[in-house]
């Protein structure tokens, strides 16, 4: 029975680093500045499955994107996008909710 142990095992994804929250926080205040949250919430929420093949896509498109992002903007977007947990966090900070938010939910 070895090979079905490990057959259908998912991966243990890390914990948000202290670096990824505060570049996260960021991209969250940006948007939110824009007052774009809901919209933004809204993809993200409704493509969650599709997050994993969104960042193979752009690992195909890296060199064009590192020639806008540069090549370490590009592979920390794909890896936190790899990340449901980095997703989650940035939900979290969009709507508000996060355990370190300095800001109130403001409805329309």
């Amino acid at each position: 029975m070895g090979i079905w142990t490990n057959a259908f095992k998912l991966p243990n994804h890390p914990d948000v680093t202290a670096g990824e929250k505060v570049y996260l926080s960021g991209l969250a205040d940006k948007v939110r500045g824009r007052k774009m949250e809901f919209t933004t919430a809204l993809a993200m929420e409704s493509t969650k499955p599709l997050h994993n093949l969104g960042a193979q896509a752009l690992i195909f498109l890296t060199p064009i994107l590192s020639e806008l992002f540069g090549r370490a903007e590009s592979e920390r977007i794909i890896k936190l996008l790899e990340n449901p947990k980095a997703v989650d966090f940035f939900l979290q900070e969009l709507n508000g909710t996060s355990n370190g938010a300095n800001h109130v939910k403001k409805r329309p």
